[in-house]
């Protein structure tokens, strides 16, 4: 019994000496734990852009307009349109009957007794109206939606191996506007327009062209607007610029100084 009181009182004295200890170096302040500090990152501005330094998450705007270099865009200028007509037959070289009555979307006029010598739409381009449809998917317009969008607004794959909007939905009378791929050449080619994807299309009307100039604009806003509703595109002016009411309205304005300018001159 004696042993085994020694051997307790022993462990007793070691604990408390442990603990004792233990209490002296917190209080001298040897035990207490130091870090060395790295100041090589004070300096870095505090914005994330290091790949090592965990910050908020980024978030990726999967819906932001694809990149789009404007010198791909075909010119729509009224020498080129005129070049290119010269190099392929024109509607007046096809044969139609002119006692089959045509369906049209235009209000008829009175024909003159005296016919014109030459039709406006194959008279030389002077001016031209432009929108463009970019497409904000990066996939851009796929072929199949594409074709089936613009044969509903009445549109015909035709002359220059574009496609043509005329008078009648059925692909009659004359030409009121055209749309031209959005990359050069500007041109389709209906054999591989199962795979065809293109990133903008270009809506085109020259003057002098259609007899109701104003009317035919109107037709072919709704059709650019359409195709931008359903497939996802932006409106953009002549100069890649958002389209806006205003934009419009200039548009509309133009033609208008257009026909007054060549009554003046009918004039003379």
């Amino acid at each position: 019994m004696e042993l085994r009181y020694w051997l307790i009182v022993v462990g007793v004295i070691v604990i408390v000496g442990i603990l004792f200890d233990g209490w002296r170096r917190m209080r001298g302040g040897s035990g207490k734990l130091k870090f060395k500090l790295d100041h090589s990152f004070s300096n870095l501005p505090d914005d994330g852009t290091d790949p090592d330094l965990l910050g908020p998450a980024r978030v990726i705007d999967r819906k932001r307009e694809p990149e789009f270099n404007e010198e791909d865009m075909p010119s729509m200028s009224a020498s080129d349109i005129n070049r290119r007509r010269n190099l392929e037959p024109h509607q007046g070289d096809l044969n139609l009957d002119a006692d089959e009555p045509v369906p049209t979307l235009l209000t008829p006029v009175e024909e003159d007794d005296k016919p014109s010598a030459r039709p406006l739409d194959q008279q030389p381009v002077e001016e031209v109206l432009v929108i463009n449809v970019i497409s904000r998917d990066a996939e851009g317009f796929k072929g199949p939606a594409l074709l089936q969008n613009i044969l509903e607004s009445g549109l015909r794959f035709g002359e220059m191996d574009i496609f043509h909007r005329h008078e009648s939905m059925a692909g009659n009378g004359e030409v009121l506007f055209s749309m031209a791929n959005g990359v050069k050449p500007g041109t389709f080619d209906l054999d591989d327009f199962e795979l065809f994807y293109t990133p903008a299309v270009s809506f085109f009307l020259g003057l002098p062209g259609p007899r109701h100039p104003k009317q035919a604009f109107d037709v072919m806003i709704a059709a650019a607007r359409k195709l931008a509703h359903e497939l996802n595109g932006e409106l953009k002016d002549d100069q890649r610029s958002v389209m806006t009411a205003q934009t419009i309205e200039h548009y509309r304005q133009r033609i208008v100084e257009f026909e007054r300018k060549r009554q003046l001159a009918g004039k003379r």
